[in-house]
């Protein structure tokens, strides 16, 4: 069993600190050889002295490469008709999206922290028109070049096959993205999506939901190092070893980590296809 690492909590007087957060992440095992994708909630860490800003800046201290999803989900559009069994219900008529742009927001419910790593003046961003990406660090540039509409988690799968780590910070795996690469690799067929740009709609591949990932933990509990930082709690999972117990429980029971939702049309429809 990895021992959870202590961390001092934050103070009371003035919330937690740079040098808090700093130390918080390299008593889970960071450090400048670190390469991760981070998924973290800044309301967890309770509060924070200098916010969301403070956090990016500790990221982009303590590991050598950190990246974390950009996604835009207000340029997704919804047509009218598609493929059959496609996870999603086709629209009577189409919605007002926004078109993409590189520095459109990141959508309100990915969090605070990669908007902060969007102002980060040394950051960089895939140009995936919803699932881009925002890194800080030496591996930035070839690891966003590496996503295609094809494949928008090469990024990732990058990272899991280089010795690379999921950081969790105040979120559970229903945030983590990592998990789609292994639900790839073990052959669960991606969706389709559309996005506009100024230019022209672009369709690419889209994952399922992730809504039952929290049962691939009791999986993961031997390679998971634990800590806390203020009040949140802090995860670090090799991603290679999280990636291959993805495909292994898939590979097993091809309903594996769906959800239970009856109103889920993405689960909904992967068991239609397995069936």
């Amino acid at each position: 069993m990895v021992e959870q690492a202590q961390i001092r909590p934050a103070s009371k007087v003035g919330g937690l600190t740079y040098n808090q957060i700093a130390r918080g992440l390299r008593a889970v095992g960071l450090n400048e050889n670190s390469r991760v994708v981070v998924h973290a909630s800044l309301s967890s860490f309770g509060h924070v002295h200098g916010g969301a800003q403070t956090v990016v800046g500790a990221l982009a201290a303590v590991c050598g490469t950190v990246i974390a999803p950009a996604f835009t989900y207000q340029t997704l559009l919804v047509p009218k008709v598609g493929p059959v069994d496609n996870g999603m219900v086709y629209a009577e008529e189409i919605e007002d999206v926004e078109f993409w742009r590189p520095d459109l927001p990141v959508h309100p419910t990915i969090g605070t922290i990669p908007n902060a790593m969007l102002k980060h003046p040394a950051h960089k961003r895939s140009r995936h028109p919803a699932l881009s990406f925002v890194g800080i660090g030496r591996d930035i540039d070839f690891l966003l070049a590496s996503q295609t509409l094809d494949d928008p988690f090469a990024p990732l799968a990058w990272l899991a096959d280089n010795g690379g780590d999921v950081l969790l910070l105040g979120v559970t795996h229903r945030t983590n993205t990592m998990i789609h690469v292994g639900e790839w690799r073990a052959g669960r067929k991606p969706f389709v999506r559309w996005s506009l740009t100024a230019e022209k709609i672009l369709e690419f591949n889209w994952p399922g939901d992730s809504g039952g990932f929290d049962a691939i933990t009791p999986h993961i509990q031997h390679i998971t190092i634990r800590g806390q930082i203020g009040q949140a709690s802090a995860q670090r999972i090799p991603a290679g070893e999280l990636v291959a117990a993805t495909v292994g429980l898939i590979r097993q029971d091809p309903t594996a980590l769906l959800c239970h939702n009856d109103d889920c049309e993405r689960c909904r429809d992967v068991r239609k296809r397995v069936q």
